[in-house]
């Protein structure tokens, strides 16, 4: 038998914990001795420890309660259902992580970049779903990311936001020096990311060859219908049209120079 204060440093749970336990009858002390000391045998402390686990997975007491004193109840059928349970959260977790890693991207975007991303209309964007529904979504999708994916959305997210970030500037003229800048923004954007996928980038690159294979991708992007459909969702209708508009001005400009 072993006394209450054994059990606590035995376990790792707190006098007050085992006082509740007892209270609501999901643990009570074996017996108590002359002096009114509580003491547990062993069967008790074992008890205990499955509690503790029940309570780490995140199970109520209430519940705990239930489930150890069903007749039918199965340990291995029980240890399944948490294994289960626990698979699940970290599915989750994993894919808040992954997604507020994406959504961090933007805090390292440049500032002017920022200035462009912060005339997006949520009114619009969650017209149809709430920023809840999407961000579910988000995390579903990203839950079972590899490390290879997770490195994939890193490089490519910053090139995304610079995109959306030219499609909210266009009630402006596509030949301005904030929409030129943000369009030269996603043309570093595409050659950091070459440089990341391996291609042998350096002075002896033709720089008009990369101003033309720029020029292609975002003409091939905008021919996408999922991503003619994000673009315009985020940035309103004709968002795609500026930005491959945008696009040739630099490129028109780039040859030029």
């Amino acid at each position: 038998m072993k006394r209450l204060s054994e059990v606590c440093k035995i376990v790792g749970v707190t006098r007050r914990s085992l006082q509740e336990y007892d209270k609501i009858e999901l643990l009570k002390p074996t017996s108590k001795n002359e002096a009114g000391y509580w003491l547990y045998d062993d069967a008790a402390i074992q008890k205990l420890i499955l509690i503790q686990i029940f309570v780490e997975v995140g199970y109520e007491r209430k519940a705990i309660k239930a489930l150890l004193e069903s007749p039918t109840l199965d340990m291995l059928e029980v240890f399944d259902r948490l294994i289960d349970e626990l698979e699940k959260k970290r599915g989750r977790i994993d894919g808040m992580l992954n997604t507020i890693k994406t959504m961090q991207l933007t805090a390292k975007l440049p500032e002017n970049t920022l200035r462009a991303l912060s005339s997006l209309d949520v009114t619009r964007i969650y017209r149809e779903k709430s920023f809840s529904s999407y961000f579910e979504e988000a995390i579903a999708q990203s839950a079972s990311y590899t490390e290879a994916e997770k490195a994939e959305a890193e490089l490519y997210m910053p090139f995304c936001y610079t995109l959306i970030a030219i499609g909210c500037l266009k009630g402006m003229p596509e030949e301005s020096e904030q929409v030129q800048s943000a369009v030269e923004q996603a043309f570093r954007d595409v050659v950091e990311m070459a440089k990341e996928d391996g291609d042998e980038l350096d002075g002896e690159v033709d720089e008009a060859e990369l101003v033309r294979s720029f020029g292609e991708g975002i003409q091939n992007m905008m021919n996408e219908p999922e991503l003619q459909q994000l673009f315009e969702h985020q940035c309103g209708e004709g968002a795609t049209t500026f930005i491959l508009r945008a696009a040739k001005h630099f490129c028109d400009r780039m040859n030029n120079t």
